[in-house]
């Protein structure tokens, strides 16, 4: 007979660099899905309190673009009760789809994936709202996980979404990326049923609900967004000494991933921080404003190198020699817009040019890139789309949902 006792939880201990007189340590600790220690109020980040005390059993379906991280402007900004950092980051066509429907009895039922992200978020919205009903979701998220394309927080985004949308949507769009950021996390690396806390900028959930490309700030707010109308993507994920079998990500997740982002990214950034704001701030704004793609792109390929995304670059070997040969290599090609998303080792090329495209992608095969690592694509500049009754709408639309 197999034994139901839950192993014991574990932590991981993390010792933080950031400047010269910077030394502390963070500690991530596994937490069980509901557990109350890990739900935060809504006044301790900033949102109104409010109260869903009716159940009206409703169905959606939600639809929600994945996130390429371009870069966190200061590492230095963020921790574990701290959402912020600020960003860039851009929506593709690559979806996260859930279905997700409120229950009058208080019970979850939950199929498909992230099943232990998708519970815990349950909790939070019951606990909350003091919502006395249940929930039922299905989830099925890109299937590449831990490297770069945002799996995890664009799950949550997809359940947020629609647990948001059943119950009436008592949280417009900014707020809903305030309970998700304060609340963001992964499965433990232990594989044994828990969660860990995670490091969240607020750019996944930027992008997830509102698509194209989007500049955010410190504590998890929108400053500036632009569509890229007519935007091909070509995603590809590189073989690299951190990733030992494809799509695990087991070098890329959680202990090793957080000594990178609180260690020397967030050295790099101390140093580096002013230099990248002032690239932001003088060169992609415009870039932005005018739909200048190759501007844009020539700030980020500067970006590429500076500060954090140096580090995450060069966390994949011969520090970053692999990372950067693609995405000099790309840009040599003609790509308008080159960079590694997130922690990677993803690179993405973004051209409004036909013959570009099929060059990038000429590149790849001449290297015998196997299929299953290239993704063709394109920029999603509609955001999150909420399905009920057959009708599609877009979640960004409803001037209340806004943010």
């Amino acid at each position: 007979m197999e034994s139901t006792v839950k192993p014991k939880k574990q932590s991981l201990e993390i010792g933080i660099i950031g400047g010269p007189f910077d030394r502390i340590t963070t500690v991530l600790d596994e937490f069980e899905p509901g557990q109350k220690d890990f739900i935060r109020p809504l006044e301790s980040f900033d949102v109104k309190p409010r109260r869903v005390t009716d159940v009206v059993e409703r169905e959606v379906e939600i639809k929600v673009p994945a996130r390429l991280h371009s870069t966190v402007f200061d590492m230095n900004r963020f921790n574990l009760n701290r959402a912020g950092g600020g960003g860039i980051g851009i929506g593709i066509q690559v979806y996260f789809n859930a279905k997700v429907r409120s229950l009058k009895e208080p019970k979850f039922v939950l199929k498909g994936e992230r099943t232990l992200i998708m519970e815990h978020f349950c909790h939070i919205f019951k606990e909350l709202l003091g919502y006395p009903g249940g929930f039922e979701i299905e989830l099925q998220d890109h299937k590449r996980r831990h490297v770069g394309l945002g799996s995890s927080i664009g799950s949550m985004v997809a359940a947020c979404i629609g647990i948001n949308e059943v119950l009436g949507r008592p949280f417009n769009g900014r707020e809903l990326r305030r309970i998700i950021g304060y609340h963001s996390c992964e499965e433990s690396p232990h594989g044994n049923g828990y969660l860990m806390p995670a490091f969240e900028t607020g750019m996944g959930a930027m992008v997830g609900v509102n698509g194209g490309w989007i500049i955010g700030t410190d504590d998890l707010e929108m400053v500036y967004r632009v569509p890229l109308p007519d935007t091909k993507c070509i995603v590809f994920i590189p073989d690299v000494p951190t990733l030992e079998d494809e799509f695990t990500g087991k070098e890329t997740a959680a202990e090793s991933e957080v000594e990178l982002l609180l260690r020397r990214a967030r050295t790099l950034d101390t140093l580096q921080t002013g230099v990248k704001a002032q690239l932001v701030l003088y060169d992609m704004i415009p870039a932005m404003i005018k739909n200048d793609l190759r501007g844009i792109g020539n700030t980020m390929f500067d970006l590429a190198f500076l500060g954090s995304k140096r580090a995450e670059c060069e966390q994949h070997g011969s520090y970053g020699a692999p990372i950067y040969k693609y995405i000099s290599t790309f840009r040599e090609i003609g790509a308008e817009v080159v960079g590694m998303s997130s922690v990677g080792p993803t690179i993405f090329a973004l051209t409004r040019c036909d013959d570009t495209y099929d060059r990038v992608l000429k590149y790849l095969h001449s290297q015998n890139i196997p299929e299953s690592r290239i993704i063709e694509t394109a920029v999603d500049n509609v955001g999150s789309r909420i399905i009920e009754n057959g009708e599609e709408r877009v979640f960004t639309a409803d001037g209340w949902l806004q943010g």
